[in-house]
C-alpha cells in the first residue's frame, strides 16, 4: 500500500503557493482598472474615516448613495492605509484587497485541513486559486472578497470550536472564543447579512445535543438536553454573540446611531433591494427583480471551472461515504458548511431577490464549494489506490490521476494568463470559453477594461500630437465614468452618451457600443470579445456609418 505523505509536506506546499501568489500580487496589481461601485466606495471610506477622526462630529457617510446599509470595516480600512502608502487611492484599495483576499485563501487550506487533512486542505486552496472568477474579484471587489474571507474564518473557528465540544467535559477556548467573535463581527461590519452564519452553526450543535432524544425520550434525557442547550448557550453562543456586536458596531458608523434598529433595518433592505437594471441570462434580458429561478445555479454553472464542478458535483454524490469517514466534529463542521454554501443559493431559487452582475454576491459560496470538491478529490484517489492490490499498479494510477489534475490545473492558469487583468469574466468550455458566453452573459459588468481604453486612447492622441492647447476633447462614456476618467488628464471631460464629443468610449455590455456610429479606433478584447470599445466621432456620425477599424488588439 502507498505511503500517505506527511502532513509537513501539504503545509510547505501550501506556504509555498501561497508566497507564490503573494508576489503575483504585488507585481500584478496595478494591472487592474477600478470597477464601476469604486469610486463611490473609496469616498465611503473616507466619510469613515473623517467620522471617526472628528470624534463622530462628521457624519457624510450617510450622503453617499445608499453605503451606509454597509459596514466600513474594509473600506475604512483601505482609506486608512492608504495615507501611509506611496500609490495612488485606488492602487492601495486594491493591494489591500487583494491581501484580504490572500488571507481567505490562506484559511480555505486551514478549513479544509480541519476537515480531511492536510490533502484536503491543498486541494481546496488549489481549486479556488484556479478558479478565475474568484480570482478575478479578488484585486478590486471591496464587499464580495472581504466578505468572503471573514464567512470563510468565521466557518474555521466555529469548527475548532466543534472540536473542543466532543469531550464530555467540554470547556470552550477562550482564545477560539474570542478569536471567533471578532472574526464575526468583521465579517458583520462589511455587510450585516452575514449574520445567517450564526444561526448556520447552531443547527449542527443542536442535532447533536437533542441526539439523545432520538434514543430515549423521557423526562430525565429531555431535562439533559435542556441543560446542554443552556449549557451552550451561555457559554458559547451569547459571548460569541457580544464580542461580534460590539466589533461590528465599531466597524459601521451608521449602526451606532441606533444599534437594534439601523442593523435590523439594513437587513430588511438587502433582503428587498430595490436595484432594478437590465441583466443577460442565458440570451436573454431580464430585470433584475425579475429573474427566473435559475439565474444563479446557472451562472455558477457556467463561470465555475470544468474540473470544480465535475469534482463539486462528485462531492454532493458521494456525500454519504464522505459523511460516513468524517468524526463527529467533522461531520458538524460539513454541515455548516453545506449550509453556508447552499442555502443562500436556495433561498435566491425560491425568493427571487433583485440580483446582477451575474452571480458575484455569492462568491462566498466558491471557497466552500472547493472544500467540498476536495473532499470528493480525495474520496476519489483513495478508493481508485484501494481497488489495486500491486504497489506498481497504485504508483501508476495515483500518477495517473495526479497527471490529469496536473495538466487541468496548467491549461487553466494558461487561460487566466491569457484573460488578465480580467479573469473575472471567464466562462468554462460547456458554454464555450468566453467567446461562447459573449452576448449571452454578463461579462465585463464592471468596466475594468475602461483603464486599459483610457490609455490607449491617450497613445492614440499623442501620435496625432496629442490635445491641442486650450483645447478640451470631451469623451461621450456609456459605462462607468470614473472607471476612465480616473485614468486620463485634465484635458479630457466625459459627457453623456449621446452629447456631442470627439470620441465615444463604450462597454459592450447591454451592447452599448452600438449606441452610436463613428469610426472605431480601439478595441480592448480578450480570446477574441470585445470588453470595450472607442469610436472617433471627429469626421461626423454619417460619415463613419461603416464603423472603419483603425486599431484593434
Amino acid at each position: 500500500m502507498l505511503r500517505p505523505l506527511p502532513e509537513k509536506f501539504y503545509h510547505r506546499s501550501a506556504q509555498i503557493l501561497i508566497g507564490v501568489l503573494a508576489i503575483i500580487t504585488v507585481l500584478t496589481f496595478r494591472h487592474y482598472g477600478i470597477t464601476w461601485d469604486e469610486e463611490l466606495q473609496s469616498q465611503y471610506g473616507l466619510a469613515v474615516v473623517d467620522y471617526y477622526a472628528s470624534f463622530f462630529k462628521d457624519q457624510r457617510y450617510a450622503e453617499i448613495f445608499n453605503l451606509y446599509l454597509y459596514g466600513g470595516m474594509f473600506d475604512g480600512m483601505a482609506s486608512l492605509i492608504d495615507r501611509f502608502t506611496p500609490f495612488s487611492v485606488y492602487e492601495t484599495r486594491h493591494l489591500v484587497n487583494a491581501t484580504v483576499g490572500l488571507v481567505g485563501l490562506w484559511g480555505v487550506w486551514r478549513l479544509g485541513r480541519l476537515m480531511g487533512g492536510g490533502a484536503v486542505g491543498l486541494i481546496a486552496l488549489i481549486l479556488l486559486v484556479l478558479t478565475p472568477v474568484y480570482y478575478g474579484h479578488m484585486f478590486n471587489n471591496p464587499k464580495d472578497i472581504p466578505f468572503s474571507t471573514g464567512i470563510i474564518w468565521t466557518l474555521y473557528f466555529m469548527a475548532r470550536l466543534y472540536q473542543k465540544m466532543e469531550s464530555k467535559n467540554w470547556k470552550p477556548e477562550t482564545k477560539t472564543l474570542v478569536k471567533l467573535g471578532v472574526v464575526l463581527g468583521l465579517m458583520l461590519g462589511i455587510r450585516v447579512g452575514g449574520v445567517m452564519v450564526l444561526a448556520f452553526w447552531l443547527v449542527p450543535m443542536g442535532l447533536e445535543v437533542i441526539k439523545p432524544l432520538w434514543k430515549t425520550l423521557n423526562q430525565k434525557t429531555f431535562r439533559k438536553v435542556v441543560s446542554k442547550f443552556w449549557d451552550y448557550g451561555y457559554r458559547l453562543v451569547i459571548p460569541v454573540t457580544i464580542i461580534a456586536y460590539v466589533v461590528m458596531l465599531i466597524c459601521w458608523p451608521w449602526a451606532q446611531q441606533n444599534p437594534i434598529m439601523n442593523p435590523l433595518r439594513a437587513l430588511s433592505e438587502f433582503s428587498n433591494f430595490p436595484q432594478d437594471v437590465e441583466v443577460l441570462l442565458d440570451g436573454k434580458t431580464y430585470r433584475s427583480t425579475e429573474l427566473p429561478w435559475f439565474y444563479v445555479p446557472l451562472y455558477f454553472g457556467i463561470q465555475l471551472p470544468e474540473f470544480l464542478l465535475v469534482l463539486l458535483i462528485s462531492g454532493l454524490v458521494l456525500l454519504p461515504w464522505i459523511w460516513r469517514s468524517r468524526t463527529v466534529p467533522q461531520r458538524q463542521t460539513l454541515l455548516l458548511i453545506l449550509l453556508m454554501a447552499f442555502m443562500p443559493i436556495l433561498y435566491a431559487m425560491i425568493r427571487h431577490p433583485a440580483l446582477y452582475d451575474a452571480a458575484r454576491h455569492f462568491l462566498f459560496a466558491i471557497p466552500l464549494m472547493c472544500i467540498v470538491a476536495a473532499l470528493a478529490a480525495r474520496h476519489i484517489f483513495v478508493w481508485a489506490i484501494g481497488e489495486f492490490e500491486q504497489k506498481w499498479s497504485q504508483q501508476a494510477v495515483a500518477a495517473g490521476m495526479l497527471a490529469v489534475f496536473g495538466i487541468s490545473a496548467v491549461t487553466q492558469v494558461a487561460f487566466m494568463v491569457h484573460l488578465h487583468p480580467y479573469e473575472y469574466i471567464y466562462a468554462n468550455r460547456f458554454t464555450g470559453d468566453v467567446p461562447g458566453a459573449f452576448g449571452r452573459y454578463e461579462l465585463d459588468y464592471w468596466g475594468t477594461s475602461f483603464k486599459e481604453a483610457a490609455q490607449r486612447i491617450q497613445a492614440y492622441v499623442a501620435k496625432e500630437g496629442g490635445v491641442p492647447p486650450g483645447k478640451i476633447y470631451k469623451i461621450a462614456i456609456c459605462g462607468p465614468w470614473d472607471a476612465a476618467m480616473i485614468y486620463l488628464p485634465p484635458d479630457y471631460e466625459p459627457v453623456v452618451a449621446n452629447e456631442p464629443a470627439e470620441f465615444f468610449l463604450s462597454t459592450t455590455r447591454w451592447m452599448c457600443q452600438n449606441m452610436r456610429p463613428g469610426k472605431e479606433i480601439i478595441k480592448i478584447k480578450r480570446m477574441g470579445v470585445p470588453l470595450a470599445v472607442v469610436k472617433d466621432l471627429r469626421g461626423g456620425y454619417e460619415h463613419y456609418k461603416g464603423n472603419e477599424k483603425l486599431e484593434d488588439k
